[in-house]
């Protein structure tokens, strides 16, 4: 179950930076937009970041994650 869940998590990772990647060549700008569906636009200062990774999302593509301190971060 662990192993499947670090696969999905690489899984995703991986779509995106492709993602990421092609919107760069397309000379789209990421800084005001959510790196993981890239529709979403922020105002300055607006947008979640994964404490993790540092990515950049919206409401609707992010999530609270429990951690096992019993702490919750945002993802």
């Amino acid at each position: 179950l662990c192993r499947r869940k670090q696969d999905e998590v690489q899984v995703l990772e991986d779509t995106i930076r492709q993602r990421s990647e092609q919107q760069k060549k397309a000379g789209v700008e990421l800084d005001a937009t959510c790196h993981i569906c890239l529709k979403t636009k922020f105002a300055d200062g607006v947008g979640h970041i994964c404490n993790y990774c540092n990515i950049r999302c919206c409401a609707r593509c992010g999530g609270k994650v429990t951690l096992r301190s019993n702490k919750v971060r945002q993802t």
